[in-house]
């Protein structure tokens, strides 16, 4: 069993392709965040990062 005082280690990844087309990230079905959280909703996996595309005010 791991220790709970180790620190885990970084992980670096990449989005290969994003399939929220409503998120205010994707840009043609790809992520443009800075960085993105994956979080857990029941037995499944969320982009913790997700921001929907809010309407432009009219001028």
């Amino acid at each position: 069993m791991a220790n709970p005082q180790e620190k885990r280690a970084t992980v670096t990844s990449a989005v290969a392709s994003c399939s929220a087309t409503d998120c205010s990230h994707n840009e043609n079905r790809e992520c443009h965040a800075g960085e993105i959280r994956v979080e857990m909703s029941g037995q499944s996996a969320v982009c913790g990062t997700y921001d929907p595309r809010r309407p432009k005010a009219r001028p």
